[in-house]
């Protein structure tokens, strides 16, 4: 799970993304507007955003998020103040939830967990299949069918195409495919020959419409 977080107090921020991190989730820090905007868009599994940035409007992210890229992304926002106008307001225009600074680690990380399990379950109530150009995955079976050809995959490549099909267009860090398919945080147990070989495989059997790319050999995203 990727979570960005866009806060101008880089102490606070940088306390977060390494609470966060031994949790096992992919941090993204932000210290401005500027800094978030400036970057090429990847949406991330969760936004944590201060209300109290100094060279923007918290909001012209919140509503650039929700209309401009349609994210459905759970949004905490934060602030020093308890400004209930504010914390109405955001709610209002597409935030999840809302913390009062200064606040304990563990409670944010209840609050991310919270959000993250809810967000899971919206998922898990929609489409029973998973649709990527011409692959469809069910989820129900575990079945894989390309041109609507029924593919024999073994037990972790069905593991790993169903993790990239349900992130697609979002980085994918090694460790998160070593920690979710080979069940470990031993993330030296699983080399990365072991890795690519099974993707290799995957590649075969779907062709070449799985768009799978390798970012610095530690980071892979299903593109479009």
């Amino acid at each position: 799970m990727n979570i960005s977080i866009i806060d101008d107090e880089k102490i606070l921020a940088n306390k977060t993304s390494k609470k966060l991190e031994k949790h096992w989730y992919s941090v993204n820090v932000y210290n401005s507007c500027r800094d978030f905007f400036n970057v090429c868009f990847i949406e991330s599994d969760l936004y944590i955003i201060d209300l109290g940035l100094g060279d923007g409007s918290w909001f012209d992210i919140i509503k650039w998020l929700r209309i401009e890229k349609q994210s459905k992304a759970p949004i905490i926002i934060t602030s020093a103040y308890s400004d209930s106008e504010k914390k109405i307001y955001g709610l209002d225009i597409g935030a999840d939830d809302y913390m009062t600074k200064p606040f304990f680690p563990d409670e944010l990380l209840a609050r991310v967990k919270a959000q993250l399990r809810r967000k899971n379950n919206l998922v898990n109530d929609q489409d029973e299949n998973i649709f990527y150009k011409n692959i469809v995955f069910e989820k129900n079976s575990g079945i894989v069918k390309v041109w609507g050809i029924q593919v024999t995959v073994t037990k972790k490549e069905r593991q790993l195409i169903h993790l990239f099909l349900s992130h697609a267009w979002k980085l994918i860090p090694k460790n998160k495919i070593i920690f979710s398919i080979w069940d470990s945080t031993d993330f030296d147990s699983v080399s990365d020959n072991t890795i690519n070989v099974t993707i290799s495989k995957i590649r075969k059997k779907l062709g070449e419409e799985f768009n799978l790319k390798t970012r610095v050999n530690a980071w892979y995203i299903l593109e479009l």
